[in-house]
């Protein structure tokens, strides 16, 4: 008996770790990442202007100029757009442009392969990773999209556009950033940027999230219905918070539990021997309420984010380049303190049935003595 004392004393310790990692995960940038409940890779988003490309007729280029009033508005694009190549103009030259015109020609023209040094190139390139936001339309930034190649357009896209390359849901919140060492790369990582404050409703709402930097980066603004997401994709990304808020509820419930159920374990040492029936009935309770909370997250997650994940990819893997990923780390590790959490609750099943044969053969006993006087 003591064996199956310290084997569901265990367990509650290895439920209760598994739960608050589970909760934790994302809390900070870095920490955890792996374990997302859903993960959108927007690496290629705006791929719908890309395949132009493909046509045998279509005009290849080599460089592009953007001819802007500020030279923040232009160097952006020398680090997103590799290896497509931008040459910056400075007001001085841009004055002598007529900048005018309210459509984008005249912001982009065909240069020479050597009309730009590769130190110049380099030098562009290591000033833009320090500018603030650039001031470009949105038309102009599907200009540059529409003329990169399609074999490297996915390191460049999401860049172009001034959005994150993924961006992940945690039980508590949401993290962006960058794959590294690129996106296209095998086995590439996720290089955490910023994370979101924890247990922010508005904040798990990831396509808001993505729509809010569109629209900061562009000045006519910008989102994702205006590069191609449809009504259906939008009403799956919807789906997003949703899922994280039950995640978060019963998360928390799973993790209050498995706490309880590891103070009421220890606590039972002592108190098993005087007030055995309330005891078990505490714990069984304990492990009962935490191990159901666990069944639900695990089924959110298998069923609802899964759900959402299949829509999100039907909808806009081939479209505007959206995909989601499943998280199948964090529902492994769902259903991992699950099972530790069902092992407690056996245990305190068993003493609960030994409790009532015992209370029952005394009962017998008692009567037999009774009878027999």
């Amino acid at each position: 008996m003591a064996l199956a004392f310290l084997v569901s004393t265990v367990c509650a310790i290895i439920g209760f770790v598994l739960s608050m990692l589970g909760l934790l995960a994302g809390n900070t940038p870095g920490f955890m990442e792996d374990y997302s409940v859903i993960m959108l890779n927007t690496s290629a988003l705006g791929r719908n202007y890309v395949p132009a490309l493909n046509q045998l007729n279509t005009r290849s280029l080599s460089h592009v100029v953007v001819l802007a009033d500020e030279e923040a508005n232009a160097t952006a694009l020398a680090a997103s757009v590799s290896p497509v190549m931008v040459e910056v103009k400075t007001t001085a030259d841009a004055d002598k442009v007529n900048m005018k015109n309210s459509n984008d020609q005249g912001k982009y023209k065909i240069l020479d392969d050597d009309s730009d040094s590769d130190s110049d190139v380099k030098d562009k390139e290591k000033s833009a990773k320090k500018l603030s936001p650039r001031k470009l339309t949105l038309s102009a930034a599907e200009g540059v999209l529409a003329g990169m190649p399609l074999d490297s357009a996915a390191d460049g896209m999401s860049a172009v556009l001034g959005i994150s390359e993924f961006y992940s849901l945690h039980v508590m919140n949401v993290c962006e950033g960058t794959f590294a060492p690129n996106a296209t790369a095998t086995g590439a990582w996720r290089n955490v940027s910023s994370c979101t404050i924890q247990l922010n409703a508005q904040q798990l709402n990831i396509s808001q999230l993505i729509d809010n930097e569109l629209n900061d980066n562009f000045v006519d603004g910008g989102s994702l219905a205006r590069i191609g997401s449809s009504s259906s994709l939008q009403n799956a990304l919807n789906r997003i918070p949703t899922v994280g808020l039950v995640l978060a509820v019963f998360y928390i419930l799973a993790c209050c539990g498995t706490g309880l159920c590891l103070l009421l374990s220890g606590a039972s040492i002592v108190m098993r021997a005087t007030h055995g029936r309330e005891t078990v009935l505490a714990n069984l309770g304990a492990a009962a309420g935490a191990a159901l909370a666990l069944l639900i997250a695990g089924l959110v997650s298998a069923v609802a984010a899964k759900s959402t994940v299949d829509s999100i990819n039907r909808l806009g893997k081939d479209t505007i380049g959206m995909e989601a990923v499943h998280g199948d780390k964090f529902e492994a590790l769902t259903w991992a303190a699950f099972g530790m959490m069902v092992v407690v609750v056996l245990f305190w099943l068993h003493e609960l049935h030994n409790d009532a044969k015992t209370a029952a053969a005394a009962a017998a006993a008692k009567k037999k003595d009774a009878a027999s006087k």
